[in-house]
């Protein structure tokens, strides 16, 4: 994220940042809320950036401030980051502790970015309450989630709510379908176009998709998806026995995440009856003339989805959907 991509995709929230820092009326927290594929995180750390530019009201990724902030020395900016692990009192004790004096560097403000607060437990949720109403001078929460139904009450009524709209998918689609990925120093990787379509459905950085490559769970959830996906459409049963299969040589849970995430956005186009040009339109199509299997599988894998914090049994999982499969398809 930048100052022009900032003023292009997001112009009323520019707007807003610019006019409130020149009024002095920066907001005590916001809440960036929108669709998976909204660059949430990247905002957040950018407006947070923002804040301590020593030449413009957006970072401008010049000054000595930004220059600092970009190569990682950031003693006035705090991230948690609830993607891939449950927010925890512990967490929200650290960014207490880390804040408990002024700002280190001269007219900064101190930050600090929640991403994902929608995973974030009980505990924590009454620690950061805590901290959100009683700030100190000049400091400023940017919060982030992909789902607002899930934020508490008390967490929104002291936030000011702001919807990030994604990047265009269908651009940066073409971006990954033409990017070289360096996952290791002898390792490149290119992505199918399948594989490019799913991961632009989620993301909106090239530097966040190279990171969920070089974590190696992405290809194997993806690839038993792709499979189960590609047996549907000629046999059901077979695709049953395709995705138990899996099962057994899919151990770790982040793997498993991009297995439901894959199906459930491929699902959600075929209840819709999308007729976009994509790599799945075949399978979308085919998917559509069963909506009601269609329908009831989605179900499975947005509870798995949603509850995947409990740890739940991605055997029992798998179990349920194939057997929706087998009798309603």
């Amino acid at each position: 994220m930048d100052k022009k991509i900032l003023l292009k995709a997001e112009p009323k929230l520019a707007k807003l940042f610019i006019n409130s820092r020149k009024k002095d009326r920066v907001a005590n927290a916001y809440l960036l809320y929108g669709n998976r594929n909204a660059p949430l995180k990247e905002t957040a750390v950018y407006l947070a950036k923002s804040l301590s530019c020593e030449q413009d009201l957006l970072a401008c990724d010049n000054c000595p401030s930004c220059k600092r902030f970009n190569n990682g020395i950031r003693p006035d900016f705090y991230l948690i980051d609830g993607e891939e692990t449950t927010i925890k009192k512990d967490d929200i004790k650290s960014l207490e502790s880390a804040f408990s004096l002024s700002a280190l560097e001269k007219n900064h403000r101190l930050t600090y970015v929640i991403n994902r607060i929608e995973n974030i437990t009980e505990e924590a949720s009454n620690s950061l309450l805590k901290f959100l109403e009683e700030p100190k001078e000049g400091q400023v929460a940017f919060l982030t989630t992909y789902n607002i139904q899930r934020v508490l009450p008390t967490i929104r009524s002291r936030s000011l709510e702001i919807r990030i709209d994604p990047v265009s998918p269908i651009d940066f689609y073409e971006s990954l379908s033409n990017e070289e990925f360096i996952l290791d120093k002898d390792v490149r990787k290119h992505l199918s176009t399948t594989e490019a379509f799913i991961i632009s459905r989620f993301y909106s950085n090239i530097s966040e998709v190279e990171q969920v490559l070089k974590e190696g769970f992405f290809e194997t959830g993806f690839l038993a998806a792709e499979e189960f996906l590609n047996d549907l459409v000629v046999d059901h049963k077979k695709a049953a026995f395709t995705l138990l299969k899996s099962t057994q040589h899919i151990k770790e849970a982040q793997c498993y995440n991009w297995l439901y995430l894959t199906i459930n956005e491929i699902f959600t186009l075929a209840l819709v009856n999308d007729e976009s040009d994509n790599p799945f339109q075949e399978i979308i199509k085919s998917l559509a003339m069963h909506a009601v299997a269609i329908k009831n599988g989605q179900k499975v894998i947005s509870e798995a989805l949603a509850l995947k914090q409990i740890n739940l049994n991605p055997t029992l999982v798998i179990a349920r959907l194939a057997k929706i499969i087998n009798e309603e398809y």
